[in-house]
């Protein structure tokens, strides 16, 4: 595969024996694992051969996304809450992904509506999927598109959807017409997986995709959209709304669950179908019908991938939904959303790497809107983009996972060591001795610092939040501080001594450590 140039361990041992490349005065040199990617202005260069793809790589193990390992960290931005809500254009967006930024997530999550894609019967637009995907590009993000369609949080909102189709609940099939007042306009339910439905909706994200397509190959073919989520939270009020409005609801929960695989199965087709190739995903919530949609989905041939949306911050709570994930065959496991408001998403989100998963915040920063007060609380940031007392703590963790994130992604499973993690919430003063590949490797923090140790061959890659102190059981043969651009190249800042073991690292440093 052509994203392992010098990646076996054979060659680290054979640059060592041979003596590298000349580093500093010194003999021994860190492999390099990527070449700098240029771009065509027109992009076409991108698409000779075979189509850039984002998704598991062939092993099954991770993600890539244009041939380079693909890490999962994620922040949402309600982009619908500050258009819809606040007043704002889509011109007006720009400081929302300049925080994303400096968030240091690696990609974010953008919702896109179907009235936004159709904007009247039969009239499509891609000025909004465009604006994102410029935006991204500025800031160096990757997107996930989020398809806010016909069921939203399992109910149908006007603010999402078509006006026609609100307009004509016969054609559409709604199964309960008493609609109430949301945030967003006028909120009801449509009978997932109906014909006419189904048709105009399929037919709006065919056009967003095409949308998608033409301009990745207009502008450079970075790939930049490496994922869609095929609805939102779809399981979310069914069961709910069968008990609070019984007089209003025609099918049982049964019935609309069944309807509603098939559903997102053939809106999750439309990607697939589409020249422009990424994963689909459908994120669902710790609800009764989890464990059914959860199992049934990934056998569809439209969805990749299911997530969940947990909303709790419990170590041990996470680490077994990731693992349940984690057994459906052929599932990429991660959380796709989780409150921004926990003080210890730094920890739960190199647990979910540990376990080969992905993780994403919600949100970044929420609306200040008067209908959503109480949202407040979910931002990592306040509404005026000022800091929460915890959110300088995610911007240092989420720093060494993206500067680290190549190695994160392809030590893999097992072989990436989590410090810290024992309790939630983590420890002040700690130290703790983890192994992996036969290296052994201590870590002590008195500042609770978050670490992580990625063994891959006999290159180990060493990170914490804070000034710490690492040991290795092994001998140290060249270290060497840097980070990782996104294109997977190993960006060198400065060589490193590391005696009898030791290494005190800087704050939000990443070392590479080769070792004999």
């Amino acid at each position: 595969m052509k994203y392992f140039k010098c990646l076996l361990a054979s060659i680290f041992l054979f640059a060592a024996a041979c003596g590298g490349v000349e580093s500093d005065g010194g003999k021994y040199s860190l492999p390099v694992e990527f070449t700098e990617k240029s771009y065509t202005a027109d992009g076409a260069a991108a698409y000779e051969g075979n189509s850039p793809y984002s998704g598991l790589d062939e092993t099954g193990k991770y993600l890539v996304s244009d041939g380079v390992p693909l890490l999962m960290l994620g922040g949402q931005l309600r982009t619908d809450f500050f258009m819809q809500l606040e007043g704002k254009t889509i011109d007006e967006l720009d400081q929302y992904f300049k925080l994303a930024r400096e968030m240091n997530v690696t990609m974010v999550q953008i919702p896109i509506c179907w009235s936004d894609i159709e904007t009247a019967k039969g009239v499509y637009s891609v000025e909004y999927v465009e604006k994102y995907i410029e935006y991204c590009e500025k800031y160096e993000l990757k997107l996930e598109l989020l398809w806010f369609g016909s069921w939203m949080c399992g109910v149908s909102v006007a603010g999402y959807i078509p006006q026609y189709v609100m307009n004509d609940q016969d054609t559409y099939q709604a199964i309960n017409r008493n609609m109430y007042n949301g945030w967003l306009g006028k909120t009801w339910m449509l009978m997932p997986n109906c014909a006419a439905t189904l048709e105009r909706e399929r037919l709006a994200m065919q056009a967003m995709m095409d949308g998608i397509y033409a301009y990745d190959r207009m502008h450079g073919g970075r790939h930049t959209v490496v994922g869609i989520q095929v609805e939102n939270e779809p399981d979310m009020l069914l069961i709910p709304h069968e008990e609070d409005y019984p007089e209003n609801f025609e099918y049982t929960t049964d019935e609309v669950c069944a309807e509603l695989i098939k559903h997102l199965d053939e809106l999750g087709q439309v990607v697939k179908d589409s020249k422009y190739k990424c994963y689909t995903r459908v994120n669902l919530t710790d609800r009764a019908y989890l464990s059914y949609l959860s199992e049934e989905l990934p056998k569809m041939a439209g969805i990749d991938y299911v997530g969940l949306d947990p909303y709790n911050n419990k170590v041990n709570k996470i680490s077994a939904q990731l693992d349940v994930l984690a057994a459906l065959e052929g599932n990429f496991p991660h959380i796709a959303e989780n409150g921004g408001e926990y003080e210890n998403n730094d920890q739960l989100e190199l647990l979910a790497f540990t376990k080969g998963a992905g993780y994403e915040v919600f949100e970044v920063v929420t609306t200040y809107s008067p209908e959503l007060v109480d949202w407040e609380l979910r931002g990592v940031f306040h509404t005026d983009f000022s800091k929460k007392p915890h959110t300088q703590r995610l911007i240092d963790a989420n720093k060494i996972y993206r500067d680290g994130f190549l190695d994160l992604v392809l030590a893999g499973e097992g072989k990436v060591l989590g410090f810290n993690l024992m309790t939630s919430g983590g420890q002040d003063k700690v130290t703790q001795t983890l192994t992996a590949d036969g290296i052994s490797i201590t870590h002590a923090t008195t500042e609770r610092g978050i670490a992580y140790a990625a063994v891959r061959g006999k290159v180990v890659t060493l990170a914490s939040t804070k000034a710490d102190t690492f040991t290795i059981n092994a001998d140290a043969l060249y270290c060497e501080k840097g980070y990782y651009s996104m294109d997977g190249v190993w960006h060198k800042e400065k060589s490193v001594s590391v005696k009898g073991g030791k290494l005190k690292v800087e704050a939000t440093g990443v070392y590479r450590v080769l070792v004999a």
